[in-house]
């Protein structure tokens, strides 16, 4: 069976400066027209980096969207045309001041399918040396440090939700006798 929806409108029925939002007419694999409303986003890169102490770096970071201070691996948005490398570099040096002499390619995770063609690559990061922060001026983080075990209960308690960060948490448990 053919899944595949073709497009026969696209109207962007919003533009800001993160992001954009689309009203689409869909032809369905049924033959019937229906409407897609989806968030563009773009492309932003997340990193699970390994301190050369065995800690996994980690922040605090308020999200609006959620009201709350969410806990999660430093990440960022991709400027145009930019490689999900050069992203993961540049924001784990802003975000916590750390550059990464190793930086490995671990996979993409799509966080939220429903609703936005976002797709956030992730990678590990070692052999970390301490530099300085370049926060955005309106960008405020709280950065900690916990331990393999002391991540894997933070997940199980729910108190990281943070779905690129379990992703790529995950990603690290799969592959870490390959990586360290």
């Amino acid at each position: 069976m053919d899944l595949k929806e073709k497009k026969i409108n696209d109207e962007i029925v919003f533009k800001g400066h993160l992001l954009e939002v689309h009203k689409d007419e869909v032809l369905c694999p049924n033959g019937h027209k229906s409407t897609r409303e989806f968030i563009n986003k773009g492309k932003a890169a997340c990193v699970i980096a390994l301190t050369n102490d065995g800690k996994f770096i980690l922040e605090r970071q308020f999200r609006y969207p959620y009201d709350d201070v969410i806990i999660e691996f430093p990440a960022g948005k991709s400027d145009p045309n930019e490689d999900g490398k050069v992203t993961a570099f540049r924001e784990l040096k802003e975000e916590t001041g750390y550059e990464a002499s190793t930086l490995i390619y671990l996979g993409s995770t799509y966080p939220s399918v429903a609703y936005t063609n976002e797709v956030i690559d992730l990678y590990f990061a070692k052999d970390l040396k301490m530099t300085e922060t370049h926060l955005d001026e309106n960008e405020f983080v709280e950065v900690f440090y916990k331990s393999e075990d002391e991540i894997k209960d933070m997940i199980a308690k729910g108190e990281i939700k943070d779905a690129k960060t379990t992703h790529a948490f995950l990603l690290y448990l799969l592959n870490k006798d390959k990586l360290n």
